[in-house]
């Protein structure tokens, strides 16, 4: 007989006792009393090693056995197999594999899935949704971080010209709108939002050379809007926090911070590949070709260095042409290989 743990199922109160395996019945015998019941009446759960078996009655009653050792050895002398579960738990090599199985599952997903479904989604998404989601983004920058540009209004409508000429002839852009800000405390930098708005900072202005390298840079920014990698990247960061949030019990919050996740997530480098390609499309049949986009990469690499170098590199990644750092001269190389 087993020692092991009573309980009726009527009260909390523990009753000590001995149970065994007779004429193919479960047997409890103790103070209370004796109980038997067929092996089929009851449900048996066999655990590990260091955690305790129960027995469960039809009426509710349980029975824990805390040598599960014991127990297991009980049940194979009875014939009775402990079941495939129960033989895994005591085997740490299965558990592991089945951990490292569960762990490269989620990975591919994250890797995979989640992008692949992000890609089928976004272009679906309204624009009425999207210029939303930018409107308040851009309200939130307005009041914090940017101030009104200081750019006379007359170069600002020549580099808007100068963007809206590399959609001809026969290549349309995606719908945009060009704005400039001023943001000192951020430095040259120009960002998309998935509405549409493509945000030039004046200092950015005052970084280029010219108004090529300022048309250069808005042109791969409008590979992100074409290619819609902000939205992309805010469903899959949405997806990633709301399932954080179900584990952890606290959807409301990550719901109300997603104007942050689209702030603070970073565009992966297949992402700004795709802008750059972009970019050398609209760019190579101008006169200057590929050459002011090149020189901007080296350019804001250079200016931007002491700030990545303290984490703080441009607005927020997703909108920045230099976020995918540290691969700038595998980005430079793959655009002077389009021009051959």
């Amino acid at each position: 007989m087993i020692a092991a743990d009573y309980f009726d199922g009527r009260s909390s109160r523990r009753h000590p006792v001995h149970l065994g395996l007779r004429d193919g019945a479960v047997v409890v015998e103790g103070e209370f009393g004796r109980r038997s019941a067929a092996l089929d009446a009851v449900e048996i759960c066999t655990g590990a090693e260091r955690t305790p078996s129960t027995i469960r009655f039809a009426d509710g009653a349980i029975c824990e056995i805390r040598d599960s050792a014991a127990w297991a050895a009980e049940l194979a002398g009875a014939g009775i197999g402990a079941g495939a579960v129960a033989s895994a738990e005591r085997r740490w090599h299965w558990a592991l594999a089945a951990l490292t199985g569960a762990v490269l599952i989620i990975a591919a997903i994250y890797a995979y899935a989640l992008p692949w479904l992000a890609r089928q989604l976004a272009p679906a998404i309204p624009s009425a949704v999207t210029q939303s989601i930018s409107d308040a983004v851009l309200k939130g920058l307005d009041a914090r971080l940017l101030a009104p540009s200081k750019t006379n209004p007359q170069r600002q409508q020549e580099i808007a010209a100068k963007v809206a000429a590399l959609g001809s002839p026969g290549a349309s852009l995606p719908p945009h709108r060009l704005l400039f800000r001023s943001a000192p405390q951020i430095g040259p930098n120009a960002f998309a939002l998935p509405g549409g708005d493509l945000v030039v900072l004046d200092e950015l202005l005052a970084l280029a050379r010219r108004d090529e390298d300022v048309v250069a840079v808005v042109a791969h920014e409008l590979g992100h809007l074409r290619h819609h990698h902000g939205m992309r990247q805010l469903l899959q960061s949405a997806v990633v926090s709301f399932v954080v949030g179900v584990y952890l019990g606290d959807v409301s919050t990550v719901v109300a911070g997603l104007t942050t996740l689209l702030l603070e997530s970073r565009y992966s480098r297949e992402f700004e590949l795709e802008a750059d390609a972009y970019a050398g499309r609209l760019l190579l049949p101008t006169p200057a070709s590929l050459d002011p986009l090149i020189d901007m990469l080296l350019r804001l690499d250079a200016a931007h260095a002491k700030s990545r170098a303290a984490d703080q590199g441009g607005l927020f990644g997703a909108g920045d042409l230099l976020s995918s750092h540290p691969d700038t001269a595998g980005r430079v190389s793959a655009l002077r290989a389009m021009k051959r």
